[in-house]
């Protein structure tokens, strides 16, 4: 059986792959620029993307499952459509793909990334392949973007406030969950939602890291309006900046504050928790810890 990874070059899609090659599948990634992914005889390489329908069909040409993730954009809808579009033209067995936490919960159209994966689902349900769906919290690796500040001046800096708690989620449970769902029975026809074992605030987080590493972390909450400048600044589109900025105002609510077993009922272990991230080795390299 040969499973279709999308994505492989991302940070979901390689926890994907690299889960995958572990439990010995046979694998081919689908990417745009076969550069930057890390040569292994273990991963074939298709290069195509959802824009280019003729190369979505020839990356799936003898493969029977994929898991599916697209990049978050106005075009997110579009892209995953066409490449569901083609995984029906070639009867695929099932589809392994990636939502958000709350994806059918009330409320989440209101916010444009939630809205994007809601129609996505939407898209697999219509289509009648069977589907898997990972719904996870905001991934702990999203930390790594304030790895050069923690390692410099041992800050971190954010727009939330204590009230924000978020259950963030390892993305390599998620690609263990995924790689499971993808060679396992009975997954199909499932929805799981992905957190971490418990909600922090950024400022326990700061404490969190702090004990971890063995140097003092803290965490300094800026206003809004300075982490919209930021992302500007280091190169988000401005429509992914904005997303961002709805994201932090429903963490403010405790949106994103539950906490699921859905990990370790699919693995039989539990989820990873910001101690184990931390002190991964290249991580804590990342944060200036050796």
């Amino acid at each position: 059986m040969t499973i279709l990874v999308t994505g492989a070059n991302g940070t979901t899609g390689n926890a994907t792959l690299q889960a995958l090659v572990a439990r010995g599948a046979q694998v081919r990634a689908l990417v745009r620029d076969a550069s930057k992914l890390t040569p292994s005889d273990a991963v074939e390489v298709a290069v195509g993307d959802f824009d280019d329908e003729s190369s979505l069909l020839a990356a799936l040409d003898g493969v029977e499952r994929a898991f599916l993730v697209g990049a978050s954009s106005p075009r997110q809808v579009e892209q995953e459509a066409a490449f569901i579009a083609a995984a029906s033209k070639v009867g695929l067995e099932q589809v392994v793909a990636l939502s958000v936490i709350g994806a059918d919960a009330p409320g989440v159209e209101a916010l444009r990334f939630g809205k994007s994966h809601v129609d996505v689902e939407a898209a697999l349900a219509a289509s009648g392949l069977p589907t898997t769906l990972l719904r996870p919290n905001s991934f702990l690796q999203n930390l790594l973007a304030q790895a050069p500040s923690i390692a410099g001046d041992r800050t971190f800096y954010t727009p939330l406030s204590p009230a924000a708690r978020v259950s963030a989620v390892d993305a390599v449970d998620i690609g263990e969950v995924a790689a499971v769902a993808l060679t396992e029975p009975g997954h199909a026809g499932q929805a799981y939602t992905l957190t971490g074992p418990e909600a922090l605030s950024d400022d326990d987080v700061a404490a969190r890291l702090t004990a971890a590493l063995g140097v003092a972390v803290r965490h300094v909450q800026v206003p809004i309006e300075a982490a919209r400048e930021s992302f500007l600044t280091n190169g988000y589109p401005e429509w992914n900046a904005d997303g961002l900025l709805e994201l932090f105002a429903f963490y403010e609510t405790g949106g994103a504050a539950g906490v699921s077993n859905d990990i370790e009922r699919v693995l039989g272990r539990p989820a990873r928790s910001i101690d184990d991230f931390a002190r991964a080795r290249a991580h804590a390299a990342a944060f200036g810890v050796t």
